[in-house]
This record gives structure tokens, C-alpha cells and sequence, in this order.
């Protein structure tokens, strides 16, 4: 067997299931893998279906590896062995930690990832088949009538936010989703079957797409979540521990819960526990957010406002800065507009917003409604059709390959009154985006910037709106005074030197 570096190793084991009476929790299934080099990895496998049982892990190294795995009821042993073979490949392994800046993310190989994400109802509307059959995209206002809006299969709906950068995807399990499990009790948990075929589905496709996986374990009702006894613990944590098996070769994020508190007892159990057995040591969070706690290591707000967009760039700047005081990674994990997905501004405040949060050294995930126009709640999420997926794709185009250890820089505008501006820098690259705050509907002059660009290159000027270069010129090291371009709204700037 041929397995591309980080991709998937599976191998199907067959097991009589007739006689089990609850066939998760009833069989064990271990797996031992022995790489090239390393230390032995052992996994746990999981239940797929009648009479198959299934185990999965992502090899991070090149070269032939071996494995052996065990099945056992207690009266019963079946034991299985084999090798597989590890290449090269062109995926760069799971999400990290920067080490050159705790507030980004870079790859295994260490290049960089900047998150760009979207949530979305999952949710098998029309009773077709699979709950993943049905996205929402690009649809318009409805008429007065029951109207589900447009919705789409999975390759459509990937396909185009693929194409316009999205890079993550937020599963909320059992939040506007399908869930994965009927019962967790002391006495016995019991997982959803078709359920879990639809999530291996789901994290495959996404793949397919280059999509990172922030997966939710926990809905809105965590199980126990307050004077938990032992033997509670020990079924949240057999459940935690099929979903790390099942799903964790897949994820790059896991997330406790969502918009659920527990004691912080359950939070340090949990988060340890998933840690413990782990393989691939995914960073944690959990929402609602606790990033004082040892054990949660991103602090993910949930964020819904309908601001005005000449304060956009402002409003999310100062909600950085204050999410990150407790030094930690920020990845929003539901963000949106307040009363309606979609005004006839919401495309220009979702484009400040995400261009801003990048400069800010932070991520967002939409939580996308685009089935409608119309969607109202108090927490309307947002409508992310052509135009708001144009903006994100110029955004994408300019963070692509930006240097890993770029850091937040002062920027000296010439007029603050009329515009406010943000930089990055590093030893070879340096970036500037502009806000005129005051004047949407004319263009702005007579502006210049001060900055102190790492080493000689070219300095490009560019269109947030359309991708559009502006201007572009050679410029030195050093202390620099740039004349910006005439813009509207916003412009950014990128240094690239002959270092980068």
C-alpha cells in the first residue's frame, strides 16, 4: 500500500457484530504503527458498520512503515499485520503554532496559514439522503412563501469557496448540523451510524477542496457539565476518544463545545484527556471562549455587530487587541452580521473587517447563510455570494505566501484624519492597508505613509475591491516616504524584497 505523506492510512478489519448488543463500545480496537525512524504510535479504531470496524492515522514520515492491530470483546481476539509505504507529497502536514509569532499558524513544513473560514447548517432538508446534500449559495430574496432558498450539492458549494480562498471549515456538531452520538451515559454510550459515515464524508470532501477541519465535539448541551462523577467523565471521554480516532487524521482543530460552559473541572478533564490521546496534538479551544485556562490554547469569541462601515477597520482592531491580551492565538469562530445576513452595505463591512483581522495578526470563520437574503435572527450570520467572494479572494491572493515571521509595525499616515492604516513587516516583506474612514464615495489624495521597509524591492500598490495594481515602484531600504495612489475606501501596499 502507497500512502502520500499526511495523507490518510485506513485499513477495514471484519468482525462478527451480530452478537454485540452495542457494538461501540463493545469491541476494542487497537493499532500499533512502527515508522522508519521514531518511537511506535498506537491509535484506537472505531465501529463503521455491521460486521466492519475500521482504523485511520496520518503518517508524517517518509519511508516503509509496519503496523499490527488487535479486536477484542474480552472473550475474543482476532489480531492483524501489515506494511505500507510513505512518499513524498505535496500536502504540508497539520495546522501549528507559529514559533516566530504565537498569534499565527504555519504548517509542518513550516510554511505559513492563514485562516480564512466559514461555518454552514448541515442539515438534510429535504430528506434526500445524506445530510451533507444540502448547501446554501447565492440565493436572493425570497417570496412570501414557504421557500427553503437555493441550495446547492457539496462540489458546488466548495468549488466556489474554494476558489475564493476559504481555506477552513468550522463543523459545529449539533449545531444547525447533524450529530454523532444518541446517548452518552455511564451504563454505555450510543454514536449514530449513518451520522458518522456523513462526518467521514464531510472531512474527506473538504480535503478534496484544501479546506482545514475545526471540528466542534460538543454541541450547545455538553453532557455532565457541572459536578461530574468518574464514571461521567469516563463516558464524555470514550466518546472523545472514538472522535479522535474516527476524525482526527482528518481535523486540524478541535473545539470542546459551542456557545456551552461547563465547571472548570470539565474543561481541565476533557482537554487533558484529549490531549493525552491525541496523536497529532491539535490545538484546543472551546466556546463559549475560556482562554484563561491552561488547557485551551485559542481564544475563539463569537462575534455578531452590523457597525457602520466607515468603523469597521476600527471596531475589529480594538476587538483584537482585547482577545488577544490573554496571549494567545484568536480565531473567531462565528462571525456575522446582527438583525439580517446581507444589507446592501454588509459586502463592503465584511471586506474591511477581514482585511483589518489579517493585519491584526487573527482569523475569522463567516458562519455563511447564503441559501437567502432575508435570513433575520439576532444573530443573522452573513451572506457570502459573488461580490463578498471576490473581496476574500483578492485578500487570499495577497496573503499567499506572506512570510510567517511578519509582525504587527508602526505606520506613520501623513493624515490620520482622514485615514487609518495598518502594517506588517518582517526581514522580507512589509504590507500596509489604508482605510479612508471618512469619504466612501470619492477618491482620496494627497496621502503618503512613513515606513521603514526591511530591504530594497518593489512596492505594489493594490485594489481591495478588485485586485487591481495601483502603482508600483522600486524603493530602497531603510526609512521610506511613499506617495500613496488615489483610492477609494482602501488600498494595500505589499514590499517585496529580493529576499523573499
Amino acid at each position: 500500500m502507497i500512502v502520500p505523506r499526511y495523507g490518510i492510512f485506513e485499513e477495514t478489519f471484519d468482525w462478527n457484530s451480530a452478537g454485540c448488543h452495542n457494538p461501540w463500545q463493545q469491541v476494542h480496537v487497537t493499532i500499533t504503527l512502527t515508522p522508519p525512524t521514531k518511537q511506535r504510535i498506537t491509535v484506537g479504531g472505531f465501529y463503521y458498520g455491521p460486521n466492519t470496524w475500521k482504523a485511520r492515522f496520518a503518517p508524517d514520515e517518509i519511508g516503509k512503515w509496519s503496523w499490527q492491530a488487535v479486536l477484542t470483546d474480552g472473550a475474543q481476539t482476532a489480531r492483524f499485520a501489515g506494511t505500507f509505504q510513505v512518499v513524498k507529497s505535496d500536502w504540508p502536514g497539520f495546522v501549528r503554532q507559529n514559533p516566530n509569532n504565537k498569534f499565527r499558524w504555519v504548517f509542518d513544513d513550516g510554511s505559513p496559514f492563514y485562516p480564512l473560514g466559514i461555518g454552514d447548517c448541515m442539515q438534510d432538508l429535504d430528506k434526500s439522503g445524506s445530510p451533507i446534500d444540502n448547501w446554501g449559495l447565492d440565493g436572493d430574496f425570497r417570496p412570501p412563501t414557504p421557500d427553503e432558498g437555493r441550495l446547492v450539492d457539496i462540489d458546488t458549494y466548495w468549488k466556489a469557496y474554494s476558489e475564493a480562498g476559504v481555506n477552513l471549515f468550522r463543523w459545529s456538531v449539533d449545531n444547525c448540523a447533524f450529530g454523532l452520538y444518541r446517548s452518552i451515559e455511564p451504563g454505555g454510550n450510543v454514536y449514530l451510524r449513518d451520522e458518522g459515515i456523513a462526518g467521514d464524508e464531510l472531512v474527506q470532501k473538504l480535503r478534496q477542496y484544501g479546506a482545514r477541519t475545526y471540528m466542534v465535539i460538543f454541541g450547545f448541551e455538553p453532557p455532565f457539565p457541572q459536578n461530574t462523577t468518574r464514571e461521567q467523565f469516563d463516558a464524555i471521554n470514550h466518546y472523545v476518544k472514538y472522535v479522535v480516532d474516527r476524525y482526527g487524521a482528518y481535523v486540524d482543530f478541535w473545539e470542546l463545545m459551542n456557545e456551552a460552559t461547563v465547571s472548570d473541572d470539565w474543561y481541565h478533564e476533557v482537554a487533558s484527556y484529549l490531549r493525552s490521546i491525541d496523536p497529532y496534538k491539535h490545538p484546543i479551544s472551546t466556546s463559549w471562549e475560556k482562554p484563561e485556562l491552561d488547557a485551551i490554547e485559542i481564544n475563539s469569541p463569537h462575534w455578531y455587530q452590523k457597525e457602520n462601515e466607515f468603523d469597521s477597520d476600527e471596531v475589529t482592531w480594538q476587538k483584537f487587541e482585547q482577545w488577544k491580551r490573554a496571549g494567545k492565538p484568536v480565531i473567531v469562530g462565528e462571525q456575522g452580521n446582527s438583525g439580517q445576513n446581507f444589507d446592501e452595505r454588509s459586502a463592503l463591512r465584511m471586506r474591511l473587517r477581514a482585511w483589518t483581522t489579517f493585519f491584526a495578526e487573527g482569523a475569522l470563520i463567516f458562519w455563511n447563510n447564503s441559501f437567502a437574503k432575508d435570513y433575520k435572527a439576532g444573530a443573522a450570520n452573513i451572506y457570502l455570494g459573488p461580490e463578498e467572494r471576490g473581496y476574500l479572494k483578492v485578500l487570499q491572493d495577497f496573503t499567499r505566501g506572506f512570510d510567517a515571521r511578519a509582525q504587527i509595525t508602526t505606520l506613520q499616515v501623513s493624515n490620520p484624519n482622514l485615514v487609518r492604516g495598518y502594517a506588517l513587516s518582517s526581514p522580507t516583506t512589509y504590507a500596509t492597508y489604508l482605510h479612508a474612514y471618512t469619504d466612501h464615495a470619492n477618491p482620496t489624495t494627497g496621502i503618503s505613509v512613513t515606513l521603514e521597509s526591511p530591504a530594497a524591492g518593489t512596492a505594489t500598490w493594490i485594489e481591495p475591491a478588485t485586485g487591481r495594481v495601483l502603482g508600483s515602484q522600486a524603493i530602497a531600504a531603510g526609512t521610506q516616504v511613499l506617495t500613496v495612489p488615489p483610492f477609494t475606501i482602501d488600498i494595500a501596499l505589499k514590499i517585496t524584497t529580493a529576499n523573499a
